[in-house]
């Protein structure tokens, strides 16, 4: 998120410094890795009208960076019959003119090879839905924002931020700076930096699985979607470049200190995800090869934070997205951005105000 804001910033002209505790691109928060899921497929309406905004925004990235960020191999969701959030999802789909695939277990069983389902799995498959490669786009982002000006200090952290005068007063280990104003973006930090506002978030470790498998050629990004169980919510990202199928379960970890995170992700997490495999691919003959832990940052609703600071209006806070922002993030870059130079957006985010805790 503070990447894209300082994206969407500097391409419009402000002068801007991103500022990093640990190294650029690092690990240890919620952005790092090859590919995260890019979905217009919610049972909301609200995040539906924003992914299909935010496409439009990583496609002009892409042309500003002259790279491919998003590809759309679409998404198969599947559920055993009268799952309630696949019926919400569907009504929304339609609602919103979105289109998609309503089959049968067998029937998406035959377009898609590589699955196995009976008459009791229920199935829809939504094309505008696919894969961002996130470290590319984090690149992307950092790329442009510096071609425009910016500048990052990585490596530094924040000991206070202070309002000063009609500005803000920024204190880094490595000197302390004045700027108009300051947008927070610190992810599973978040609470600390702002501990004077009691913010009821919760950090959990997620983990995920990297499987090599039998006949790569049917697993790839340009044959297979991305694809989900709406019972377990573990989902799964095809194969692509030099990675491995992509498997982990959502919103299944466990609260933590961001500042002391386990980062080995345990056996019998790693043996759980490869049951659920071999149950829907069989043919794929699962093999772990690699595994890694990120963090969550999550709101009580599960709605982000988008507002100004309530006790300091120089300070614009964009965080608690809950697992499921990085496909927003270019468009809350750009969503902060009109904060910071019109002291308004024209996208209604009442939902994300801090008022609501």
């Amino acid at each position: 998120m503070g990447s894209a804001a300082m994206y969407q910033l500097a391409r419009r002209g402000v002068r801007v410094l991103g500022v990093e505790q640990f190294a650029a691109f690092h690990n240890r928060g919620s952005s790092h890795g090859r590919s995260r899921v890019f979905r217009t497929t919610y049972d909301d309406p609200v995040y539906v009208e924003l992914s299909i905004e935010a496409l439009e925004l990583w496609r002009s990235l892409e042309q500003y960076s002259s790279d491919s960020l998003l590809h759309l191999a679409g998404l198969l969701v599947f559920a055993s019959r009268k799952n309630e959030r696949f019926e919400r999802t569907l009504a929304t789909l339609k609602q919103m003119g979105l289109p998609h695939d309503v089959m049968s277990g067998p029937e998406a069983a035959r377009r898609f090879d590589v699955f196995s389902f009976d008459e009791q799995i229920t199935t829809f498959f939504a094309s505008q839905n696919g894969v961002i490669f996130a470290d590319r786009a984090l690149q992307a982002m950092h790329q442009v924002a510096q071609q425009y000006g910016a500048t990052v200090w990585d490596r530094t952290t924040v000991r206070s931020i202070e309002p000063s005068g009609a500005g803000v007063k920024i204190a880094t280990q490595r000197r302390t700076v004045t700027a108009d104003q300051v947008v927070i973006t610190a992810g599973p930090w978040l609470r600390t930096l702002l501990a004077e506002l009691d913010l009821p978030l919760q950090v959990t470790r997620e983990r995920k699985v990297y499987f090599d498998v039998d006949d790569r050629s049917r697993y790839r990004l340009d044959r297979l979607p991305v694809f989900v169980e709406y019972d377990t919510s573990i989902y799964s990202l095809p194969m692509h470049s030099d990675v491995g199928l992509k498997v982990a379960a959502d919103h299944a970890g466990e609260t933590v200190d961001p500042n002391n995170v386990n980062r080995e992700v345990e056996a019998e997490y790693i043996e759980h995800i490869t049951n659920w495999v071999r149950k829907w691919l069989p043919a794929a003959a699962p093999r772990a090869i690699e595994s890694a832990v990120c963090l969550y940052t999550n709101t009580p609703d599960l709605d982000f934070i988008v507002d100004r600071h309530p006790l300091n209006p120089q300070v614009v806070v964009a965080g608690g997205f809950s697992g499921h922002g990085f496909k927003f993030s270019i468009l809350v870059g750009d969503i902060v951005a009109d904060l910071v130079i019109h002291g308004t957006t024209r996208r209604s985010i009442d939902r994300f105000g801090i008022s609501r805790f």
